[in-house]
């Protein structure tokens, strides 16, 4: 592989002698353009100052480099020097292209480390290794072309989704907002200690599957994953009350997750970065909190937004003292007699 990759023999001695030689056949695999710049002839020859380059550099998340490290390459002149003549041009601030690169960075990290979380898993069972740099070089000449197809349509798809969200939220009546949800797995910590490490990851990755299953049927959005505790947000209020209500009763129906409580909240958001921020965000994780397993719990403007639609019950319980909050009125919500979550 090394050879077909049009490494000198040298190289792979020196590499194949200190154990290395996954991790070359990995840079010649996924970056098979070879370094040939130095951080300051790359900024040079994008016409910008070197303390530009490399605070943009660590804003995607990398290691600066060494001051005579010849790591960058023609590609990383090419977008280098298109993001800058985009800031000259004014269709891009300098501190949004900080803040669009400290979110690729993260996310970009996060879908690489899942993808040798995954390669890693996948040869473990074929050929009970755990050698991650070996079961990721051996499958990436095949997966690298579907990862990037996939990664840019995939993008395309939700930057489509995104937009489309920010529109609905545009046309809403100002102050309305939209939900937020917090579910929360019951007793995950205990869960935690009496099941070994893939007995543990099934429970996660059970829990992950049904709660994006859900709430993207009802046009919601994961905000994020947090082990066992899920956040996430919609627009439409009833949908918000649905997502909760089948998250609940899917994840009592399977004996290995337990049970989990939930908390709703309804207003306006700040966005930012892809998170979500603001009083209303404190709410729907405080009202996890309140009550028994299995509970779904909302806040008295997440009632007022569902009050009189028959599919779904609400009874008061009362105020109740939330961390940061006070107290604060909170709704236990149920199935109504019309319940169908199949909404319009």
């Amino acid at each position: 592989m090394l050879d077909d990759l049009g490494f000198d023999p040298e190289s792979i001695e020196e590499a194949e002698g200190s154990g290395t030689a996954e991790l070359l056949a990995i840079d010649g695999l996924v970056l098979p353009e070879r370094g040939k710049l130095t951080l300051e002839e790359l900024a040079e020859k994008v016409g910008a100052e070197p303390d530009v380059v490399r605070v943009l550099w660590r804003s995607l998340g990398f290691v600066e480099p060494v001051e005579d490290d010849r790591i960058f390459t023609k590609t990383d002149v090419r977008i280098l020097k298109n993001l800058i003549e985009l800031t000259r041009a004014g269709v891009v601030q300098p501190a949004v292209a900080l803040q669009l690169g400290r979110v690729l960075g993260q996310s970009m990290a996060q879908v690489a480390a899942a993808v040798i979380d995954a390669t890693e898993a996948q040869a473990a069972g074929a050929r009970g290794t755990t050698d991650p740099g070996s079961a990721f070089a051996t499958r990436a000449g095949d997966v690298l072309p579907f990862l990037s197809d996939a990664v840019d349509y995939t993008f395309r798809r939700h930057l489509r989704a995104a937009a489309r969200r920010r529109v609905d939220l545009a046309m809403l009546v100002e102050g309305s907002g939209q939900v937020i949800g917090f579910a929360d797995l019951v007793r995950f910590t205990e869960l935690s200690l009496e099941l070994d490490d893939d007995e543990l990851g099934e429970v996660v990755g059970r829990f992950d599957d049904l709660v994006h299953q859900v709430a993207v049927e009802h046009d919601g959005r994961i905000v994020k994953m947090i082990g066992d505790a899920a956040m996430f947000t919609v627009v439409d209020p009833a949908h918000g009350a649905a997502i909760a209500l089948e998250i609940a009763e899917a994840v009592a129906a399977e004996a290995s997750l337990g049970s989990l409580r939930v908390g709703l909240a309804y207003g306006p958001i700040l966005s930012r970065d892809g998170d979500l921020y603001g009083p209303v965000v404190n709410m729907a994780s405080r009202l996890v909190g309140v009550g028994r397993a299995g509970a779904v719990n909302v806040s008295h403007e997440m009632r007022d937004a569902i009050a009189g639609d028959r599919r779904f019950a609400l009874r008061s319980l009362g105020e109740k003292p939330l961390k940061g909050i006070g107290d604060t009125r909170v709704y236990r919500l149920r199935p109504g007699p019309e319940w169908n979550s199949e909404l319009d």
